[in-house]
């Protein structure tokens, strides 16, 4: 394995609006953006972490720097599953690893992976828990969306009054319950 440059930046990531969920309001978004340079190819890759695992752009920094040496001396996505855990860290190098990859090889990641060409998928978007007619506007904003996720905050009457304007909003849309939503669906309307 060649030798290769590691370089660990954070960014911060505004949102465009605050992102509401029960007991956490989000304004932005610190991001761990890894590069790996052969000197001649370079692979970029970024992590977020998760917040409720404890799985912070700090956390990642650290774990990334006490490998440095290890990484610099040439690491491959193979080694690195076992060099760092689970988690952003891993994640953000393993992926500035396969883009590393696909630049030495001329070949797109999907092809390096032995999968199909990318294809659209559909995607949920999520409105964050907010009064009930901006969550509506939310709604309205995203009609192409073929599924929306709703954050409550369990303040029951202004829970069913965000329900009741996101299904206002969306009244051409027919509302689907997961088996998995229906327990919270039943406490919205007991």
């Amino acid at each position: 394995m060649p030798a290769l440059k590691l370089t660990v930046q954070v960014e911060r990531l505004e949102f465009s609006a605050p992102f509401r969920i029960a007991g956490f309001l989000f304004e932005h978004q610190d991001a761990v953006v890894v590069t790996v340079d052969d000197g001649r190819h370079l692979g970029r890759g970024e992590a977020c972490g998760v917040y409720y695992l404890n799985d912070n752009v700090e956390q990642m920094v650290a774990a990334l720097e006490a490998h440095r040496a290890t990484i610099e001396s040439g690491i491959d996505r193979a080694s690195l599953q076992q060099l760092l855990p689970a988690g952003g860290a891993r994640n953000a190098l393993d992926c500035a690893l396969w883009e590393l990859e696909a630049r030495r090889t001329a070949q797109a990641v999907w092809a390096l992976a032995g999968l199909d060409p990318p294809r659209p998928l559909i995607t949920t978007f999520t409105l964050g828990a907010d009064e009930p007619e901006v969550m509506a506007q939310g709604a309205r904003k995203w009609a192409k969306a073929q599924a929306l996720k709703v954050k409550l905050t369990g303040d029951r009457e202004l829970d069913i009054a965000r329900v009741k304007a996101v299904r206002a909003a969306r009244r051409h849309w027919g509302f689907r319950r997961s088996p998995a939503r229906s327990l919270s669906w039943s406490r919205l309307r007991s």
